[in-house]
């Protein structure tokens, strides 16, 4: 058998390329498992799925309603208008302005009532005299009727008697039944009888 001989130079070439094959073998397998790593953590579709998700939380944060109340009386900053979410308390607008004063009579006011845009929210000071009307009646600016066939829940929760429980069964009502032909029909409600509609007759319409 004949020996084969190599150079010292030839024998360095052979290790260096030992090497680099190596290497290359060894990034390949790396770069594999963490593609089939990630292949295995993300479902199919979840990255769309979270986009779309994104998208629409956006578009309904756009969409909520602003509503404009003007506070005066006893806060710290009366006598402005004040942008509050939908859904928002008589609390939250006299935070709104800065909090009471304190010689606020903030007993007297229905603070946990939802507020509605352009109403105006007078916060009375211990000992003054001041009619709670003052307040109740801009609840209904200008004795607008609600609509029970259009209003929302928010609209609805205005009405007196009407919580979150009887709301919601006003617009299942509506949904399945369609809508109200005559203010009477709205005892068709499961627990609305008549001692409730004597209370909401003057303040609802169906047109």
């Amino acid at each position: 058998m004949e020996k084969i001989y190599i150079s010292k130079k030839g024998l360095q070439k052979v290790v260096l390329l030992i090497l680099i094959l190596s290497m290359g073998m060894i990034w390949y397998n790396h770069s594999e498992n963490e593609e089939i790593s990630f292949e295995e953590e993300t479902e199919p579709g979840s990255i769309l799925f979270n986009e779309e998700e994104d998208s629409l939380k956006e578009k309904e944060k756009q969409s909520e309603a602003w509503l404009g109340v003007h506070v005066t009386g006893a806060v710290c900053f009366p006598d402005q208008i004040y942008y509050l979410q939908e859904g928002a308390r008589v609390g939250d607008a006299i935070g709104a302005a800065g909090g009471a004063q304190k010689e606020a009579d903030l007993s007297r006011l229905n603070l946990a009532g939802y507020i509605h845009d352009g109403q105006r929210i007078y916060v009375p000071r211990q000992g003054e005299i001041w009619e709670e009307s003052e307040n109740s009646a801009e609840e209904n600016p200008q004795n607008l009727l609600t609509n029970i066939n259009l209003a929302t829940k928010i609209e609805l929760l205005s009405l007196p008697g009407i919580g979150e429980t009887y709301a919601q069964r006003i617009l299942d009502y509506r949904e399945e039944h369609g809508p109200f032909k005559t203010i009477e029909d709205i005892m068709k409600v499961r627990g609305i009888g008549e001692s409730k509609f004597a209370e909401l007759k003057d303040r609802i319409t169906v047109e």
